[in-house]
């Protein structure tokens, strides 16, 4: 190997919004590979807590001979400092990058920061062990070079279509005591079949939707298993997407008797690939926690956005979920294509409508790439330019980063306001039915602690404090033992 001495760095993913929940999954796979060709690997991770001095030391502690960064759009300008000023520092050390930016935006990343040597697209085990074993970039599939002033791209690598092949994380080089939550992400699919207008995934991970099997996605969650995780996390949006597979997850889990676990499907799964024999095989085993991304709360703009699902499936999934004792989260989004405010309405009934235990409004980002960012372009209805949104780009924001005839700019504003209002609603309603079930109603925790939870201060406190994050883990996990065993 060339590069024996790898070191890589997750640009930061903490926001006003959300702090470090979860360890870099894409980076761990790629230490894993790494590993198994004889490289010694570390990883940092920005978004835990790195000073520039910090990081300047434990580069130099560690001397890597190549160092790797995995970004995202989000914050991309500040991405592009830290690499500059890596290089002011450290000039003979190759800086490479990957992640999902890089596989969207290609030569323009290497063109804007100069700091980076290689760019990285979409899958990239095979990829970097080419690169650390020497090989000459121009003849690596998948990468982006320089070659004097310009920046080639060598062509799409065929996407690895065995997955159980890859080797899931064992180590991720970094200290996984360092997040907010004890819980394991698990990366059972990669790739997204489906059309969204809006959303980029197929464009990082591809079209083709490829699966491990069952034996491989229990293994990786038993070997956690045994060294005392309980909680784990498919982050995938596909999980369900196999009906067949995911009943021999399930099966697969019991048999090796994976008991008291807690899984979620945070991240969000398909109503349409979901049945009730699905999710009654999904409950047994230890799910307890779904999400659906709805979208809209009607099929008219549902079909514009291209979700290829029904109102009727959504809500079919929704109240199966929550009969089976499933918690539900449902996602939307705000400021589609010819979206009016009665359709808005139709969202806020759908969110109003069911007991759920979360719901969120976002605004809708248009990223390069896809169907709704040209369309955005072409009626020139962007109020903030693409090189300036995207960088702080998020739904969580207030303000939207484009207008439409039929929800202007300041109508969405004062719309989000609203939103954030039904969101609360919800949330307390979710609580108090908890408080309810623990035989709780009526009293002074019953009020208390309902309007607790939704004030801003301590939904911050989850999404950023350890502590507090790990204290609600644990009671949430012991409440669902206790239904268990009911």
């Amino acid at each position: 190997m060339k590069y024996k001495r790898v070191l890589f760095i997750r640009a930061s993913l903490a926001t006003a919004w959300v702090g470090a929940v979860s360890p870099p999954i894409g980076i761990a796979y790629l230490v894993e590979a790494l590993k198994a060709q004889g490289c010694r690997c570390k990883t940092i991770d920005t978004a835990v807590g790195c000073s520039p001095d910090k990081l300047y030391r434990d580069i130099r502690n560690f001397q890597p001979d190549v160092i790797g960064i995995s970004m995202l759009t989000y914050k991309y300008k500040d991405t592009y400092v830290m690499a500059e000023d890596i290089k002011t520092h450290f000039p003979d050390i190759p800086i490479i990058v990957g992640g999902a930016h890089v596989s969207t935006l290609r030569e323009k990343v290497l063109e804007a920061c100069n700091a980076f040597a290689c760019g990285f697209v979409r899958e990239a085990e095979e990829s970097m062990i080419e690169f650390c074993q020497g090989k000459d970039p121009a003849l690596i599939k998948g990468i982006l070079y320089r070659n004097d002033e310009k920046v080639i791209y060598t062509g799409d690598r065929d996407y690895i279509k065995d997955l159980d092949s890859v080797l899931w994380p064992k180590d991720y080089g970094i200290d996984l005591n360092s997040y907010l939550s004890k819980e394991i992400l698990i990366l059972s699919s990669r790739g997204c079949p489906h059309s969204c207008i809006f959303c980029p995934v197929s464009l990082a991970i591809g079209k083709k939707l490829r699966v491990r099997s069952p034996l491989s996605v229990v293994d990786e969650m038993e070997y956690w298993y045994r060294t005392g995780y309980r909680r784990f996390a498919m982050l995938d949006d596909n999980f369900t997407f196999y009906k067949a597979r995911t009943i021999a997850i399930c099966d697969e889990i019991k048999k090796r008797r994976l008991e008291n676990i807690i899984v979620r499907c945070g991240n969000g799964i398909r109503a349409d690939k979901v049945d009730r024999e699905v999710l009654e095989k999904m409950k047994e085993v230890g799910f307890t926690y779904v999400s659906y991304g709805v979208e809209s709360g009607n099929n008219r703009v549902l079909r514009t956005l291209k979700k290829g699902e029904t109102i009727e499936q959504i809500e079919d999934a929704i109240k199966m979920s929550i009969e089976l004792g499933f918690d539900v989260t449902l996602f939307f989004v705000v400021g589609s294509p010819g979206e009016s405010m009665d359709d808005v309405e139709d969202s806020i009934r759908i969110s109003l409508k069911y007991p759920v235990m979360d719901v969120r409004f976002y605004n809708l980002i248009p990223y390069p790439g896809t169907e709704l960012f040209n369309w955005v372009r072409d009626n020139n209805y962007f109020v903030k330019q693409p090189e300036n949104y995207l960088n702080d780009a998020s739904g969580f924001s207030t303000y939207p980063v484009f207008e439409t005839p039929e929800l202007p700019y300041q109508t969405r504003i004062k719309l989000m306001g609203r939103l954030d209002k039904v969101t609360k609603k919800v949330r307390k309603n979710a609580i108090r039915n908890k408080l309810t079930s623990m035989g709780l109603h009526g009293t002074i925790a019953y009020y208390l602690l309902g309007n607790i939870y939704v004030s801003d201060s301590f939904q911050a406190l989850i999404r950023q404090n350890k502590i507090i994050r790990r204290m609600l883990d644990a009671l949430y996990s012991r409440i669902r033992r206790k239904e268990r065993s009911r």
